[in-house]
């Protein structure tokens, strides 16, 4: 396997914690290489939205290295950096729409000069940019990219990025960048001072509550995914969709601060979810 470093600095990419591994080893060795490949541009292109201290100007300076990669393997020209070239085999040989990947530096532009969005609309408009693709681009390694394995993927990816967003809201106001909808910031009578402060008061457990129940009805809507697929992928989805149910009944917890303590999943609860997955249908 190939090893890759971001295209912008030189630099290795930042290792992040992530709730949802999306290249474990249920997958096969071709479709979990594949994965690995089209995981690093998703990450490194994140990174430069979200990492360091670059300005907004040099940022999307740093971002049009991407697109113009992506511009050019759209036309077929392979005059590209090494991990575009293994991308454009990738897309070749399963038949991924590479609008995918063109939706992902979108998301990533719109971090950038989109720090608040005004209604859940505007949010889940952004997920499906942030977040949908990937579902779809895993169904379609593994040539199960119906069109309704695809809606109900996408409301399983809009369930994990809104978790994803739950256990980092301290992080991200620190970026100026807020998911919460300003008309329920104003609705539950929350202030970005509070997660400035750490304050997780009355108003934003009442706040949880409501944020957790829309969470876990996204979550069902997706899950008849699990019964339309077979095999390894079935297998990843139903531990993925465990551990999604998992977080939100410990953030659901009243003890549960998501300014100081989000709850995370560990190594032992992942062989839990595992052993429990594989001995339940």
């Amino acid at each position: 396997m190939r090893h890759y470093i971001t295209l912008e600095a030189g630099k290795e990419s930042k290792k992040h914690y992530e709730n949802f591994p999306v290249a474990t080893l249920l997958y096969p060795k071709k479709i979990r290489e594949a994965v690995i490949i089209l995981y690093q541009f998703a990450r490194t292109a994140d990174d430069i939205a979200d990492e360091g201290s670059f300005s907004k100007k040099e940022r999307l300076e740093n971002l049009k290295i991407y697109q113009i990669n992506l511009n050019k393997i759209k036309k077929n020209n392979l005059n590209v950096d090494l991990l575009f070239l293994d991308i454009y085999k990738i897309i070749n040989q399963y038949s991924i729409p590479i609008n995918l990947l063109q939706k992902f530096i979108d998301a990533f532009k719109q971090d950038i000069i989109n720090k608040h969005y005004k209604n859940f609309d505007e949010f889940i408009n952004y997920s499906n940019n942030a977040a949908a693709p990937a579902g779809q681009i895993i169904l379609g390694l593994f040539r199960e990219d119906t069109k309704q394995n695809i809606i109900y993927s996408n409301s399983i990816c809009h369930a994990f990025a809104l978790i994803g967003i739950s256990q980092d809201f301290y992080e991200d106001i620190l970026k100026n960048r807020l998911y919460i909808p300003t008309n329920e910031m104003k609705r539950f009578n929350l202030k970005i001072s509070d997660i400035h402060d750490k304050k997780f008061n009355a108003n934003w457990k009442l706040f949880k509550r409501f944020w957790l129940q829309r969470i876990e009805l996204i979550l069902i809507q997706g899950m008849p995914l699990i019964l339309n697929t077979k095999g390894r992928l079935r297998l990843q989805i139903k531990i993925m969709v465990s551990a999604a149910h998992l977080l939100i009944s410990r953030m659901k917890n009243e003890e549960c601060d998501l300014f100081n303590n989000p709850p995370k999943i560990s190594k032992i609860d992942w062989l839990v979810l595992f052993c429990r997955c594989i001995l339940t249908k």
